[in-house]
């Protein structure tokens, strides 16, 4: 199994194993409370999973645009991948502590987590460097216009989610609670990074970039 295969089946189970939480933890309010607080439930093992899947779609990913892709441009995406992979890695070892947490009163695994949380913005600004590769290099050339268009939906929406938690934590003080309606785009977004993975790692393999 070569490391796009392996990209692919990692982000889809990250997807699928989200999906999943969302049926089995209905104690979570995914309007307003984030994806992390899955792994506070009977379940948060199946969100650490799913941390630790996303973590190696992207890792995967960086290791394959570094290692076969020649331009600089591509081995920087790669980088930036590896970069969030740790991000979503420390994310699965690390739990966040209840969103009614003060900040004085955080724990050091949550203060770990929110800064690991952080890392996913690693995964979106390699998106633009990744993106021209498709533009700059013949093979894969065919499928340029795709990714441009994911990658623009793709900062779109992480654009909408800094306006909207702009908005709506700056009224509460900096506090999720069920006034900050920013969970269903905070999932919006992450999974979005998943199927953007997906789609890329496809296209490489149909450019015939083969480990």
């Amino acid at each position: 199994m070569n490391s796009l295969t392996i990209t692919k089946i990692s982000a889809i189970g990250f997807i699928a194993l989200l999906v999943l939480l969302h049926v089995i933890s209905t104690s979570v309010n995914p309007i307003w409370q984030p994806i992390s607080e899955y792994a506070l439930g009977n379940a948060g093992w199946l969100m650490k999973i799913a941390f630790f899947s996303l973590g190696i779609s992207f890792f995967t990913l960086g290791i394959y645009l570094i290692k076969h892709l020649p331009n600089t441009g591509s081995k920087v995406g790669g980088v930036l991948l590896i970069v969030a992979s740790l991000g979503n890695f420390l994310a699965g070892i690390f739990n966040t502590d209840p969103v009614s947490t003060l900040p004085e009163q955080m724990t050091i695994s949550g203060q770990i987590h929110n800064a690991a949380a952080g890392l996913l913005g690693f995964m979106i600004l390699a998106t633009v460097f990744i993106a021209f590769q498709f533009r700059k290099q013949e093979q894969l050339k065919p499928y340029k216009k795709n990714m441009l268009l994911l990658t623009i939906m793709l900062w779109v929406l992480e654009f909408a989610l800094i306006i909207a938690m702009g908005i709506y934590l700056s009224e509460t003080n900096g506090m999720l609670t069920p006034e900050t309606p920013i969970g269903w785009l905070g999932r919006t977004v992450i999974v979005f990074c998943a199927i953007w993975v997906w789609i890329c790692a496809k296209y490489l393999q149909k450019s015939n970039h083969k480990i």
